[in-house]
């Protein structure tokens, strides 16, 4: 993982450490649950200590109540997920980053029609954000 931020702070993305407690993570995992999704796994949890929510011209990794509200994992999620076997992490204009409770993968789906494009396993989270997010 820490390559992989390397590669991101090389390709001129900043660190966004935006702050957020572990409150605020156990408040975001209750919300998911809650509207019905599963709960965000903890490499990626990991992942927005160093970058909470990412956008770049045509793709973003979403955080946990970021400053950039347009990449809030929760709206996000209720206004674009019809799944509730999958949690969406990021997207770009023709899918969508998920992470699958069921298979225990990251998976990218297609925005229109959900069928699966690609399959990461569950140790695989740098690969699949280096799918998404295209730099």
């Amino acid at each position: 993982m820490m390559n992989f931020i390397k590669t991101l702070q090389e390709n001129g993305y900043r660190l966004q450490k935006t702050s957020f407690s572990q409150k605020d993570v156990i408040e975001t995992q209750k919300e998911l649950v809650k509207m019905g999704y599963p709960f965000l796994p903890l490499e990626f949890i990991g992942f927005l200590k160093n970058y909470n929510g990412l956008k770049g011209e045509d793709c973003g990794i979403l955080g946990i109540s970021p400053a950039d509200r347009v990449l809030d994992i929760l709206v996000f999620n209720e206004i674009h997920n019809g799944s509730k076997d999958m949690v969406i992490l990021g997207y770009d204009d023709f899918c969508f980053l998920v992470y699958d409770e069921v298979q225990k993968d990251y998976l990218l789906v297609d925005r229109q029609t959900g069928d699966e494009l690609e399959s990461f396993s569950a140790d695989g989270l740098p690969e699949a954000l280096n799918a998404i997010i295209h730099y």
